[in-house]
């Protein structure tokens, strides 16, 4: 399910994206079908829906091109260019919205997997390339995001309104785009993410420091808890054996 279901309810205050906004970085698209656009910055914010660092974001900073994903465009004040990787872009949006209508007008490159051409300013995502960084990983538009700016040559990442903790994005999409955080700095790009964000954080330090109390899943608690659940299971099983003699 694409992530833009949520947050049907625009905060107080909030008016969504300036299409003039003073700071804002004209990429030029060179290359629709080839998804080349044009880099005219050396920083690339990539910047998601979390309250915990989303307004940390350098919206009025001219040194940065801000990169947002789905329909956030309805949150933050400046977006340069938007990802919307899903191939049910167009569905599953939030309930009153134009989503499609919006991208048409919106001016600014928008990337996506399988492109609707009839966006003029739609750009194919550079898969090929992209996997060429690293490897072929990706289970989120945030993975997706940060591969791109390593592929852009931006000189350096830094991660807003992201922290993956909850359900799938904590299960299947956090390690992925720790991965690619990985890649780019291995590959010389400055990965910046600021203290709040959940991003390349540890509870302790394996090995010299104890785990805390608090700590969810010590363990002990996860060998409970699998002993707990095949008991479970095994009480299961034996219902439904009978149900089916």
């Amino acid at each position: 399910m694409s992530s833009n279901v949520d947050f049907a309810t625009v905060p107080t205050g909030v008016e969504g994206v300036d299409p003039n906004h003073p700071c804002k970085s004209n990429m030029r698209i060179l290359d629709a079908e080839a998804g080349l656009i044009e880099r005219v910055r050396d920083r690339l914010a990539v910047v998601g829906y979390a309250s915990s660092t989303r307004d940390l974001a350098p919206f009025n900073d001219t040194t940065y091109d801000v990169a947002i994903l789905n329909q956030l465009y309805r949150f933050v004040p400046r977006a340069d260019l938007i990802f919307d990787i899903h191939r049910n872009w167009n569905s599953e949006n939030v309930e009153g919205t134009d989503h499609e209508g919006w991208l048409k007008q919106c001016g600014i490159p928008v990337v996506m997997s399988t492109p609707e051409w009839s966006i003029p300013t739609a750009v194919r995502y550079p898969l090929e390339a992209c996997i060429a960084l690293g490897t072929d990983y990706f289970t989120s538009t945030v993975a997706y995001l940060i591969a791109w700016g390593i592929h852009q040559g931006y000189r350096e990442i830094a991660m807003f309104g992201i922290d993956l903790v909850v359900g799938v994005e904590y299960a299947e999409q956090r390690q992925c785009a720790e991965f690619w955080l990985g890649v780019a700095h291995g590959r010389g790009v400055t990965v910046r993410i600021p203290p709040q964000s959940a991003l390349l954080k540890h509870s302790h330090r394996y090995g010299y420091e104890l785990e805390p109390k608090w700590y969810p899943c010590s363990q002990g608690e996860i060998k409970g808890r699998i002993a707990h659940l095949t008991t479970e299971r095994d009480k299961m099983i034996a219902k439904l054996q009978a149900l089916e003699g």
